[in-house]
């Protein structure tokens, strides 16, 4: 059975809103070691987005690369100016490593996974 791009940009924005409100949600309350590292958080969740935008968008790489980037120093922006938390660059510089690192697991893919573009 083969999925519609449909389903996963479906997925893709669920996973935007909840990613969104953990990235923003005040976590002052919650302790310091209740995440295992703050960096591979991160990184994880940009490899789960990128490969999301991927399965929805296949072909529009390039535009994924960007607005994952783009969404990933927002949301320090956002962290920063809109919040209690604080932005962290390093958090954005894990970020953009997950979107690599999902671009490269992508380019390795199986031929059995490779999508068509719709």
């Amino acid at each position: 059975m083969t999925l519609s791009p449909h389903v996963f940009r479906i997925l893709l924005v669920l996973a935007l809103m909840i990613c969104s409100y953990g990235f923003l949600k005040d976590v002052s309350g919650l302790p310091s070691n209740w995440m295992p590292n703050d960096k591979v958080m991160h990184l994880l969740v940009f490899v789960v987005l990128t490969l999301l935008w991927q399965l929805s968008f296949a072909g529009r790489t390039l535009a994924g690369l960007v607005l994952m980037s783009m969404y990933g120093g927002l949301v320090e922006l956002a962290q920063h100016y809109l919040t209690v938390r604080q932005g962290d660059w390093w958090d954005w510089l894990a970020d953009i490593c997950g979107i690599l690192l999902a671009l490269l697991l992508w380019t390795w893919r199986p031929a059995r996974f490779k999508t068509v573009s719709t």
